[in-house]
């Protein structure tokens, strides 16, 4: 005869319930089922009774971060980005924040400078401060420090693409599809010698493929140049921009994606002052959408990626209050046109 708690176990791997789950069978918000795993001084005694009941009615157990925060030692939360030069990151910060403040946590911001040490000397000081969870943007793949700390049972959240099979949760919006609509747009308006620059980063090479597959299926031949860079800062774009200014008028771009705005506005800074007419010689798109990108001395056509809602939306999961399997398709990326490219529209399918 199976006993109670076994079969109790068996339904939780069979139905997979989710917080959701429970909040429909108690009748409170996903909200009120969080708190009630992770703060339960914060829930009255009935709602708390009615949640708990239906979490063993359905064999709920909660996900693997939210177990964890029940024993975590702090109401700190870590956020490690990799620059904070760059104003994603500071988007992601501030959404990460809010959420964070909203559920009465606190958020270390740690800016790791493109350093992989300086990395691993930020996850170590996180540890050191038992944080309850980490919200990760890596230099580049995740670091063995990062799994380490998880292992040891603090868990954490990626803002980006886990390579590979994995077990943590992962949040990032389509890259690939967001390069996609750059250069589709370009080749819309008879754009026929695209050039990519961008630095060497899992997210960025998505993008390059997304490039690579709208040129691929454009209806008239198109040529495609790619530069890769050590960093994408603006600094860098201005100089490739002086590299493109020594080609003859046969070999110089009239499409340019870049891999992030920063490096579109050094390309756009660098190529007007040389008498380059953007968007009459030449168009540009970029990558992010940051506030500057519409301020521009020539508004800056772009891909906008949701970068508050990824960080609001890795704090929610760390404290349990959503699935990352509910979050997919929220951070999809739009083509936002602008004046550095013509005006033409239709080109935003995938």
């Amino acid at each position: 005869m199976t006993s109670q708690p076994a079969a109790r176990r068996a339904q939780a791997e069979d139905s997979a319930a989710t917080v959701g789950d429970v909040a429909a069978r108690a009748g409170v918000s996903r909200a009120t089922v969080s708190y009630t795993f992770t703060q339960p001084n914060r829930v009255s005694r009935e709602l708390r009774q009615r949640v708990l009941a239906a979490a063993d009615e359905l064999g709920y157990v909660g996900n693997d971060a939210a177990r964890r925060l029940r024993v975590g030692h702090s109401l700190a939360l870590g956020l490690l980005v990799s620059s904070a030069r760059n104003p994603v990151y500071a988007e992601i910060a501030a959404g990460a924040e809010a959420e964070a403040a909203a559920h009465g946590r606190f958020v270390l911001v740690a800016n790791s400078d493109e350093s992989p040490e300086r990395e691993r000397a930020y996850l170590n000081f996180f540890e050191s401060q038992q944080v309850s969870g980490i919200v990760a943007a890596p230099v580049g793949d995740v670091p063995a420090e990062l799994l380490g700390l998880e292992k040891r049972g603090t868990p954490f959240v990626l803002v980006g693409m886990a390579p590979g099979p994995h077990s943590y949760p992962a949040i990032s919006g389509d890259n690939e599809r967001g390069g996609y609509l750059a250069a589709a747009h370009l080749l819309a308006q008879g754009r026929r010698r695209l050039l990519f620059v961008g630095g060497a980063h899992p997210h960025v090479d998505l993008r390059l493929a997304g490039v690579r597959r709208a040129a691929a299926e454009s209806m008239t031949p198109a040529s495609l140049e790619v530069i890769r860079v050590q960093v994408q800062t603006a600094k860098v774009g201005e100089e490739v921009s002086r590299t493109l200014l020594d080609r003859p008028a046969s070999d110089f771009p009239d499409g340019i994606v870049a891999g992030n705005d920063l490096l579109a506005l050094g390309l756009l800074h660098g190529l007007i002052v040389a008498g380059v007419r953007v968007p009459e010689d030449l168009s540009l798109v970029g990558y992010d959408d940051i506030e500057f990108a519409d301020f521009a001395i020539v508004p800056l056509t772009t891909i906008r990626h949701p970068s508050a809602a990824l960080g609001a939306g890795a704090v929610r999961i760390l404290l349990g209050l959503e699935d990352e399997a509910d979050m997919r398709g929220r951070f999809d990326p739009d083509l936002v046109i602008r004046a550095t490219s013509l005006p033409l529209v239709g080109c935003d399918r995938a």
